[in-house]
């Protein structure tokens, strides 16, 4: 089994607990489950658990760090069951069974934009040790995700949603909203895009600030 066969977002239909499993080719997963609880954070996000982390396959084994180990009974273009071991609780045992999530049509820059990225720059100044040293995944499925390296607190950062703004791919849309509201209000213009760089521009206010981020590999 190869990161391919995997890669997408996956909506559990038979679990209380887990909503959803995403693997993509850069090798991080995400994992959203369950909260009954109705409040919600500072972003205006339903207070859902996320984890995300790193994968690797061992033939069919999936071995997710710092959470367990997924055994894959079957898989394939639409669906796909597996047991999880858990990492914390040797005795646990979880039959999932997940169907495919709907993906944005394929394109040349959707493929590109979709992996994982780090903050290189802002404004051309390094992002070390700032609050923008970060790692951002999008996702064919309408996946964006923030990790900070030095969060403040537990609200920053996040699961959030984007779409292309039209047909020409020079901008996108974002939405921290549980479910996505997606606006004009919060728009990225996408200046570069290569294998090897993407550069996007954000206004605020009559503000602008040009973020260069690079491929993790």
């Amino acid at each position: 089994m190869e990161k391919t066969t995997i890669s997408a977002k996956w909506n559990v239909g038979n679990s209380s607990e887990y909503k959803s499993f995403e693997f993509n080719e850069s090798g991080n997963y995400i994992i959203v489950k369950n909260n009954n609880s109705k409040a919600k954070s500072a972003n205006n996000q339903v207070n859902q658990i996320v984890l995300f982390g790193n994968y690797e396959i061992n033939g069919k084994t999936i071995i997710l760090s710092d959470f367990g180990t997924l055994i894959v009974s079957e898989v394939n273009e639409m669906l796909i069951s597996f047991s999880i071991q858990l990492a914390n609780n040797s005795g646990s045992e979880i039959i999932i069974n997940a169907s495919k999530h709907e993906e944005m049509d394929s394109t040349v820059k959707t493929e590109m934009l979709c992996r994982t990225w780090k903050m290189a720059s802002v404004n051309g100044e390094s992002v070390v040790g700032t609050k923008y040293e970060l790692s951002v995944l999008y996702s064919n499925a309408g996946t964006y995700f923030v990790e900070l390296a030095n969060p403040v607190d537990e609200n920053d950062g996040g699961l959030a949603s984007w779409k292309w703004s039209d047909n020409t791919e020079t901008k996108f849309l974002y939405s921290w909203d549980t479910p996505p509201v997606l606006s004009e209000e919060d728009i990225v213009e996408v200046i570069e895009l290569t294998d090897n760089s993407l550069k996007i521009l954000e206004r605020f206010d009559g503000d602008e600030e040009l973020y260069e981020l690079v491929p993790v590999k």
